[in-house]
């Protein structure tokens, strides 16, 4: 109805989607939770909506540049219900939005709710979102600024985006595989006709998430829907959630790591003594800080995977710090992992690959076959359904 005001309430964690808001904006919810609050003292009560774990929310802001512009059927074929023989087909149409522009009058994506898919990239676009999991990530040795060349995989293709640094990185740690959102890109054209991809951190709208690692996503069910962890393999190119009971914890899968406490990444010593980060290529001798490395079966009722763990991540689910641990005597340290056996956690799992990572240089497995999952973080689980799960986090 015209004219009808509703308060619309965030709460906690959610607080952050208010960063999407703007004055004169269009939102759209669906399935919101209806609830009620008590004002002017208790005497009457008034109608609220809040976002609940079914809410979708939809958000089309005001713009004041427009151009009307074109999108091919990559937009349609991932989004919304089409035949097989209309997804194949490459139909271009006019689109039913106005796109802003910056004041060099380029499109800009930084204020607009588009879904970009590494194949939509082209030249003269700013302000471009891209959802997806790092397929690599690496420091450019040949450059004189902090620059890493990331490449970004989703559903069309893969595309390696430059991120310029302000100073060292600062991003906490992130690797391949880990699902990322990142906010800010622009592309241009190289001299060999080539879409070139970059991100400057110091720009304002400039943003890298690391959505594997969240600490909200064990605690979110807005942000996950649930399968089995039979199906954990099929799962490519993305993070699960998982509700998992821990096997036997052996003393031989567990070591310290000194890692680089900025990146959080191991270690290495050069041969002149000094030591590297084998991440960021730093001299970090005075930034080092010790992590666990863990290797272990996790479990549900229908499957199990062997997968590792570091840093924080590991203590939580050895719920004990690498200090505390190895003030223990040998025999005291083994009847303690033996009493995490059976231990119910909810955790985040990714696919990895131990190259990439930079552990070849001071963690050598002790499996012959190194262990292709990571756990990138862990929540311990009072109570859990019978119905041990797997969440995938949903592709909005």
């Amino acid at each position: 109805m015209i004219g009808v005001k509703l308060k619309f309430l965030l709460w906690g964690e959610q607080v952050i989607l208010a960063n999407l808001f703007s004055i004169g904006c269009m939102l759209a919810l669906e399935t919101p939770f209806i609830t009620t609050f008590p004002v002017s003292g208790g005497v009457c009560e008034e109608i609220c909506l809040e976002y609940g774990s079914a809410t979708q929310l939809y958000l089309v802001p005001f713009t004041q540049h427009e151009e009307q512009v074109h999108f091919t059927s990559t937009q349609m074929r991932y989004q919304g219900t089409m035949s097989s023989s209309i997804q194949s087909q490459s139909v271009t149409k006019d689109s039913q939005v106005t796109l802003p522009l910056n004041p060099q009058g380029l499109i800009d994506f930084s204020c607009y709710p588009f879904r970009t898919y590494v194949s939509d990239l082209n030249d003269k676009m700013t302000g471009i979102s891209l959802y997806g999991s790092v397929s690599d990530i690496r420091k450019e040795r040949n450059s004189e600024d902090n620059v890493f060349s990331m490449a970004i995989k989703d559903l069309t293709g893969e595309v390696v985006a430059k991120l310029h640094f302000t100073g060292p990185w600062s991003l906490g740690r992130l690797c391949p595989g880990h699902t990322v959102y990142i906010t800010g890109l622009s592309c241009s054209q190289n001299r060999e006709k080539r879409v070139e991809v970059s991100w400057f951190e110091r720009d304002s709208c400039s943003a890298i998430v690391n959505i594997s690692s969240l600490p909200a996503l064990l605690n979110s069910t807005c942000l996950h829907k649930v399968s089995s962890l039979f199906d954990i393999p099929k799962q490519i190119n993305s993070t699960n959630i998982c509700c998992v009971r821990l096997g036997l914890v052996e003393l031989h899968h567990l070591r310290a790591v000194l890692s680089h406490s900025l990146c959080g990444h191991p270690v290495c010593g050069a041969c002149d003594g000094i030591v590297q980060c084998s991440f960021c290529l730093l001299n970090c001798d005075s930034e080092l800080i010790r992590y666990f490395h863990l290797e272990v079966t996790v479990a549900d009722e229908g499957s199990n995977i062997f997968a590792w763990s570091t840093g924080q991540t590991a203590s939580e689910l050895l719920q004990i710090s690498p200090d505390e641990f190895y003030e223990l005597p040998e025999d005291e340290q083994a009847m303690y992992l033996y009493t995490l056996e059976n231990e119910r956690f909810m955790v985040s799992i990714v696919i990895s690959d131990r190259n990439l990572y930079g552990y070849s240089c001071s963690v050598p497995s002790i499996e012959e076959d190194y262990p292709f999952w990571e756990i990138t973080r862990a929540h311990k689980c009072d109570k859990v359904s019978s119905r041990a799960a797997t969440i995938k986090i949903k592709n909005h």
